[in-house]
């Protein structure tokens, strides 16, 4: 068995049983193909009642849905298309290590899929795992055949173990040097480079560079700079949202008070910080909203040209003041910050200055959140409840 590939989009199932079953190379066309199929098939059943019991919902509602290229194919799908096809349709499952046959007895001979959880591609015959598509078989006779089902598991089992490899697999972008191959971080690392005069290029150097993904298995060493966050004996990662209760945002301990003035939030009050000298009957609506959403529609609709000029230099010192009042403040949050004990805390955010973006399992960026946060932690530890003042 020869696993092909068909694209990675919510249309996977149609093209693969298309290229199985009728040798169609995955398209547009084929997917609209098939998916009208799928409606004209449910509006014309005669019992649609018994139908949508199968579909999940009612028929008129599910030949509108199928048409949505964004909407996924199953078991429905694989059902009517072996009707269609006149063909058994085998699905190689990875999560169960079996294959399930559907509309058996159909005299059109069988095709194989694998089904990876998220993924369909075609499954062929060759005389080679090297087959050339003029080679191949795309229909298989109906007949058992041992071999073709262990080939096939064989497929999945190494689908498993290449998913579970790149799972541990870290990515990072770089910038690679046209000239002398170096590896930079950021356009400025290579306009810096650029500009060395002790880096050696030749006459003809004109400035060409171009973005690599740097590929680290399991085991080696990260560059500098960058933190593993699925170490989790070393971090402890949380992410910018209600559901964590050391983000700003998080609306589920009492309300926080800092300088004698209650917010709803941290968020509310890290944004009010912004605007109480300079803007103060917009710092006022902004501690009055009921929800995160509303407050940071106000501060970033209304509020854009009347922050305080020097909120670059002092918005680290605000983030501090308000955190240590959070956290001294409700003993639930004060136990929960010390049980983390010494390990890095690492606020997963896009925000650069805030957190740290994890694109391809590798966190680079400034993470102050979590620095403050650390700062906070250590002060408890040590019996330290002074809180600075704005």
């Amino acid at each position: 068995m020869i696993r092909r590939t068909v694209p990675n989009d919510n249309s996977c199932l149609f093209y693969a049983i298309a290229y199985c079953a009728e040798g169609a190379e995955a398209s547009r066309s084929v997917e609209q193909r098939l998916r009208g199929l799928m409606r004209d098939n449910v509006l014309s059943d005669p019992d649609p009642e018994t139908r949508a019991l199968f579909l999940g919902k009612p028929v008129a509602e599910y030949a509108e849905w199928i048409m949505n290229p964004h909407h996924w194919g199953g078991e429905p799908e694989i059902v009517a298309l072996s009707d269609h096809y006149k063909v058994e349709i085998a699905v190689v499952s990875c999560e169960m290590m079996s294959t399930i046959v559907y509309g058996e007895g159909a005299s059109g001979g069988r095709i194989y899929i694998l089904y990876t959880g998220s993924h369909y591609d075609p499954l062929v015959s060759g005389a080679s795992p090297d087959a050339m598509p003029s080679e191949e078989r795309k229909i298989q006779p109906s007949e058992p055949n041992g071999e073709l089902e262990a080939s096939a598991l064989a497929i999945a089992k190494k689908q498993i173990e290449d998913a579970a490899k790149k799972a541990k697999q870290k990515r990072v972008k770089k910038i690679k040097c046209g000239g002398c191959g170096a590896l930079l971080d950021t356009n400025e690392a290579f306009q810096a480079h650029c500009m060395d005069e002790t880096v050696m290029h030749d006459d003809d150097f004109s400035f060409d560079c171009t973005e690599i993904e740097v590929v680290y298995e399991d085991g080696d060493a990260l560059p500098e700079g960058s933190i593993d966050l699925s170490d989790e004996t070393k971090v402890y990662a949380f992410y910018n949202s209600q559901s964590y209760p050391f983000s700003n945002v998080y609306m589920g301990s009492c309300p926080v008070e800092v300088d004698s003035q209650k917010y709803p939030s941290a968020e509310h009050a890290w944004q009010c910080c912004k605007f109480i000298e300079a803007a103060p009957a917009l710092a006022k609506r902004i501690r009055e909203t009921e929800t995160v959403d509303a407050a940071h529609l106000i501060s970033h609709s209304e509020g854009m040209d009347q922050i305080r000029e020097d909120w670059d230099i002092v918005k680290y010192d605000m983030l501090l003041k308000i955190l240590r009042a959070k956290f001294q403040q409700s003993t639930v949050l004060k136990e929960q910050l010390l049980a983390t004990g010494t390990r890095l805390l690492v606020n997963v955010d896009i925000d650069k200055w805030a957190g740290m973006s994890a694109a391809g399992g590798i966190a680079t960026g400034a993470n102050n959140m979590g620095k403050a946060l650390m700062k906070v932690r250590e002060e408890l530890s040590s019996g330290d409840t002074t809180i600075a003042q704005i």
